[in-house]
């Protein structure tokens, strides 16, 4: 569906279509044959390749018994090590998990895991390794891959087994599961990997799961059937399951991938119109964490302009929100709106006068405008400084005019004194090394030409670029590196 990035996997048919029967309202009808060739190659495109690993990385995935497991007693030195680990498996209770107890899919818990039960329809991240017998590699690993799979459940994608397996487990636990061909790839196995009637095992740990109850309900229906049929309550519980994801994402640093998450959460709020106050009430509580999440995620990626919005859409539904006075601060530091960040951390610092994280924030704020100050002190001072004789400032060639003479070209194109090319080239050095800041405004100062072009050269010379704000007389200049340019 729409909110799923993966693509849907294309299976070819046995026999081709014919289109002019199919389109024939008096025809037959179209039977679609899938060919089976093919759907085993399905079920194996994304199995590892052991040639691809090193020897010692395939050797710790070996399917390995524990003592318990491997406890031999003589009526089994002739039996399988499957056959023995299902006989195991058995004696624990409970160890059979499907509706018959047909013994077609055997858990044996490894490490507990915490909280509920997955639920039908969840989304489950996990790990795992896969093997058709004891002291084998893995045909199938996760952990070899070095890349989690995401499963939705109650959708098909994958073996029965694996699903029954997975709706027995918590978050964070660690189980092996035993599962039967009638469980798993049927009589015919898929060779050449997978033998025929093959009894599988699943060595499984749960990374974190997410419930999907009511997902599919409101992404099947229209903006308008939505209008109609859904109350705030199913609203909800699409928004819960899409910042769910969305911190999994911001979890493991990919802050695009949670963003668009939570922007989705905040579309979903925003098109739903409330029907009473008990509804307004819960709606705003949720927006507003939905603003914070979007505000931090773009400070992470960044776009302090877009943080400072979201901030303040946050701040309509709560004056008092200490991260949305916090996040604003520092994204106005980084943009060099050191007066405005002032106001926002201190407010933060006033609402939680022990949080260190804000007053340090304050502090590295109070560096950062002392040395601009130095700056702005020492600019005023070192422009008009007239070069001595023996100086070696020069003149910058002003760009030809038609209306430009040979006597009046240096006295309008001014001098650059070599105080202020170094003054210049010393603050703009502390700026590129100053990771709270992007964007720092110039001295609002007369410059000449020869000045600004010495301002533009130093920056581009350190990787950084120069924006003009404004025309004429009332213009002033920017500074911003490129690698962190606000959004």
């Amino acid at each position: 569906m729409a909110y799923f990035e993966e693509e849907e996997p294309i299976t070819r048919l046995k026999e081709a279509l014919d289109l002019n029967e199919l389109r024939n309202p008096q025809g037959k009808g179209v039977e679609f044959e899938i060919d089976d060739n093919e759907l085993n190659k399905l079920d194996v495109e994304n199995e590892t390749d052991l040639k691809s690993f090193d020897k010692n990385q395939v050797a710790s995935n070996i399917c390995l018994m524990s003592d318990e497991e491997d406890a031999n007693s003589g009526d089994e030195q002739y039996i399988s090590e499957v056959e023995r680990l299902r006989k195991r498996m058995l004696q624990n209770e409970n160890s059979d998990l499907t509706s018959s107890k047909d013994g077609g899919v055997l858990k044996q818990m490894k490490t507990p895991g915490i909280g509920g039960v997955i639920p039908r329809d969840a989304l489950v991240k996990l790990h795992y390794n896969a093997y058709t017998d004891v002291g084998q590699p893995p045909y199938d690993s996760t952990r070899l891959r070095g890349q989690e799979l995401k499963l939705r459940l109650g959708k098909g994608e994958s073996i029965p087994g694996l699903e029954l397996a997975l709706l027995s487990m918590k978050k964070h636990e660690v189980s092996r599961f035993l599962i039967r061909h009638d469980y798993a790839y049927g009589v015919a196995g898929c060779p050449p990997r997978i033998p025929r009637e093959a009894t599988l095992i699943f060595d499984i740990e749960v990374l974190h799961f997410t419930e999907q109850e009511g997902v599919d309900d409101y992404y099947s229906l229209s903006p308008d059937e939505r209008r109609i049929k859904l109350k705030y309550t199913d609203i909800e519980k699409v928004v819960k399951a899409e910042n769910a994801e969305a911190k999994e994402y911001f979890q493991s640093k990919n802050y695009r991938k949670a963003f668009g998450k939570y922007k989705r959460a905040q579309d979903i709020l925003e098109g739903y119109k409330l029907k009473n106050d008990d509804e307004e009430k819960m709606y705003e509580k949720q927006l507003l964490k939905v603003y914070v999440n979007c505000a931090i995620c773009c400070h992470s990626l960044s776009h302090f302009g877009r943080t400072i919005t979201y901030c303040n859409d946050a701040l309509r539904f709560h004056k008092n929100c200490v991260k949305a006075h916090y996040f604003k601060g520092k994204a106005l530091h980084s943009l060099g709106s050191f007066k405005d960040a002032k106001d926002s951390l201190q407010r933060a610092r006033n609402l939680e006068p022990s949080n260190s994280v804000i007053s340090n924030a304050l502090q590295n704020l109070a560096r950062s405008m002392k040395e601009y100050e130095i700056f702005e002190k020492n600019m005023y001072t070192k422009m008009f400084t007239a070069p001595s004789s023996d100086s070696h400032s020069e003149t910058v060639s002003a760009p030809e005019s038609v209306n430009q003479t040979e006597d009046n070209v240096g006295e309008e194109y001014g001098t650059c004194s070599d105080a202020f090319r170094a003054l210049v080239k010393e603050h703009f050095e502390k700026f590129k090394q100053d990771s709270s800041m992007t964007e720092m405004s110039f001295p609002d100062i007369t410059m000449t030409p020869a000045e600004i072009e010495c301002l533009l050269e130093t920056a581009v010379d350190l990787g950084m670029e120069v924006r003009q704000i404004g025309k004429d007389s009332s213009s002033r200049y920017e500074v911003y590196k490129k690698t962190a340019r606000s959004g």
